[in-house]
This record gives structure tokens, C-alpha cells and sequence, in this order.
């Protein structure tokens, strides 16, 4: 197979290391959150809480609609820990046992206000579009 220079030269001029690692864009806006991070900081800004108590939050939250299994979970927790916007900490039980609870830190914090005023631009946005559909199909 041939294949020709130009093409090389795009795949290394347009993908490289550093995109794929940019937490903003140029204007230092941070790029939207997943839905499971957003549910994860929206159930830590209520309390700090262990692996399940966070599943359980986020059942509870979304009415059910939004299902976060251990796997997405913790996967999750791993770049939010390591991204700064959630912290851990490890809390003695009665038994002598310790459980592993999350918190939001205050980066967490200022990422999820963020995201929620993301969230309202995209709605007031799309009420604006689908009102004009609207009044098109009357």
C-alpha cells in the first residue's frame, strides 16, 4: 500500500499529545464534564461519601434514570482525583475498619458551577431553536 506524504504529515501536524491532554480551550473555559462526573460532583456537593453512598446519590438524584455502575464509578473517581476536583479521605468505622469517602474541593466545586451554567446556555438555547420550529410548523 502507498501511502502519500501528505497524509502522514496530516496525522502528525493534526493529532498530537498535548490535544489530547488540554482540560480547556483557548478562552480557559473548561470543557464540559461527562454525565457521570457531573452526577458524581453533584452528589458529593451534597456530603462527602464512600464508593456506593455516591451510586446511590446519583440513583436517587436522576429518579433512577442515570445508572452509575462500580466500573464507570471508579473510573471516574480516578480523573477527578487526579484532575484535583474531588479529594479522599479515609474514615475509622466502630469495627476498627476504614472506608475510602470523596469530597468535592473547592476546584470541584467552581467545575461544577461551571457546568451548570454551561448546562443553561444549552437549554435557554435550545428553547430559543425549538420555539422558532414551533412557530414554523404553526
Amino acid at each position: 500500500m502507498i501511502v502519500s506524504k501528505s497524509l502522514l504529515d496530516i496525522s502528525t501536524c493534526d493529532i498530537s499529545n498535548n490535544d489530547m491532554q488540554v482540560k480547556d480551550d483557548n478562552n480557559g473555559n473548561e470543557r464540559p464534564l461527562s454525565s457521570a462526573a457531573l452526577h458524581i460532583l453533584l452528589a458529593l456537593s451534597e456530603s462527602d461519601l464512600h464508593g456506593y453512598g455516591i451510586m446511590q446519590s446519583v440513583k436517587r438524584q436522576s429518579e433512577g434514570t442515570f445508572k452509575l455502575g462500580p466500573g464507570t464509578l471508579y473510573a471516574n473517581l480516578d480523573r477527578l482525583l487526579a484532575s484535583g476536583l474531588v479529594g479522599e479521605t479515609e474514615r475509622k468505622l466502630k469495627g476498627g475498619e476504614t472506608r475510602r469517602e470523596y469530597c468535592l474541593t473547592s476546584s470541584g466545586e467552581r467545575a461544577l458551577r461551571l457546568e451548570v451554567r454551561r448546562l443553561r446556555q444549552v437549554v435557554n438555547v435550545a428553547r430559543t431553536r425549538l420555539g422558532k420550529l414551533d412557530e414554523r410548523g404553526a
